[in-house]
């Protein structure tokens, strides 16, 4: 397989071929010994993630000094609100549980794809991945059971456990006309998270954020704002 996904590759392949920015040029290569099956959120896996990362960044940008310690915040994963509600409604459908493999082959997903949904689904804290099985939490259970207005405010309590979601939050509180610009939020992720795709990640906030009713976004002024009815904290 051939993929720019550190995580997937660390949770695939046996053997890493880490290519450099030349065509065909071999960098190195690393063996994988994890046994299988893998769990993707096992400190073993997240170190070899770790080590892929330095071996490609540490190659690409030498003289970069070691990054200071950030706060705690969550990259989001690349998932839409609907794949994420999808999940949850798949998995209540067939008793609340099911092998993330399955769930690819059921959904006709790519493996990939289905583990950012997986990812999203568990920061929300609606499943929990015990080794390969993807399992409804009792807040996903109570999210799949509920009437719209009601999941919408279930959504938007859990987005509100995200330091990424809750600092945007507080800052609108702040604001006298309740908004602020995207550079804004640009800034906070590029802060916050330098080693993801600001772009992606502000996209994957919005569309979370304007599921839930917690902020909306109006591209034509380029600001984010809380709704006329403000949700509670």
């Amino acid at each position: 397989m051939v993929s720019h996904d550190i995580p997937e590759v660390a949770y695939m392949a046996d053997r890493i071929v880490i290519l450099g920015a030349n065509p065909g040029q071999v960098r190195t290569v690393v063996e994988n010994s994890l046994p299988r099956p893998r769990d993707y959120r096992s400190p073993e896996l997240l170190a070899l993630v770790d080590r892929l990362h330095d071996l490609i960044t540490g190659h690409e940008l030498p003289d970069l000094p070691p990054s200071a310690p950030t706060p705690a915040i969550e990259p989001l994963p690349e998932a839409q609100a609907s794949e994420i509600v999808g999940l949850l409604e798949y998995l209540d459908a067939r008793g609340g549980k099911q092998d993330v493999f399955q769930i690819a082959t059921d959904t006709d997903k790519e493996f990939g794809t289905v583990i950012s949904i997986v990812k999203a689904a568990e920061i929300l804290n609606f499943v929990d991945t015990p080794r390969r099985l993807v399992v409804l939490e009792p807040d996903g259970k109570k999210f799949v059971q509920a009437l719209p207005d009601a999941r919408k405010a279930l959504w938007r309590e859990q987005l509100l456990k995200l330091h990424l979601f809750r600092h945007i939050y507080e800052a609108l509180q702040r604001d006298p006309e309740h908004t602020v610009d995207r550079d804004f939020v640009m800034e906070t992720i590029i802060l916050h998270l330098p080693q993801e795709n600001y772009e992606k990640t502000f996209t994957t906030l919005v569309r979370w954020a304007r599921f839930g009713d917690l902020f909306l976004y109006n591209e034509a002024t380029q600001t984010v704002a809380l709704p006329e009815t403000k949700p509670e904290s």
